[in-house]
């Protein structure tokens, strides 16, 4: 089952969030993807969660109880 990855610079020109951004959430494991040969491949779908994520939040996402790894950001999709 293959999954379809795109570039970091893709992810930026298509969802706005600067390149350092992406590769930070990818090495925390935020978003999902893979590192090959030394470049960052991001999956669409995680980014685009994230995104809604971060849109639901809205400025709460900004406070000191902010949750930044992967284990956590799932507490905050929604429920099942």
């Amino acid at each position: 089952m293959p999954i379809d990855l795109i570039s970091v610079k893709q992810a930026t020109e298509t969802y706005g969030y600067c390149g350092s951004h992406l590769r930070a959430l990818l090495s925390k494991g935020v978003i999902k993807g893979e590192k090959i040969a030394g470049v960052w491949l991001v999956e669409p779908a995680s980014v685009e969660a994230h995104r809604a994520r971060m849109e639901r939040l809205g400025n709460k996402k900004h406070g000191t109880w902010a949750k930044t790894s992967a284990d956590k950001s799932a507490e905050l999709a929604d429920p099942p």
